[in-house]
């Protein structure tokens, strides 16, 4: 089985995610980055299950899962699978 591993960038996206629901939503936060890194640990058995982000328009080589309302980015390495981003529907950062 392969690890996952999250960049910086993702986890700075998850922190972003965590306050903002936070502000809203104090018992649903946690819960709710719970249920997104479950969904991202299907990578684990399954690293392909995402599309190539060229063919969702994202200009990078990297694959890309959708959860809810969120746009994961991720590359397939040999030993582990990096996660980049985590992107509400909300941002458009379809170049970085």
């Amino acid at each position: 089985m392969i690890s996952i591993r999250y960049d910086n960038r993702a986890n700075k996206d998850l922190e972003v995610i965590y306050l903002t629901i936070l502000e809203d939503k104090k018992n649903a936060a946690a819960e709710f980055i719970n249920k997104i890194d479950n969904y991202i640990k299907l990578l684990e058995t399954n690293p392909e299950m995402g599309k190539e982000c060229r063919a969702s328009g994202f200009n990078r080589d990297c694959r890309v899962l959708y959860y809810e309302n969120y746009t994961i980015l991720y590359k397939i390495h040999k030993e582990h699978i990096s996660i980049k981003r985590v992107l509400s529907s909300k941002q458009n950062n379809k170049g970085n």
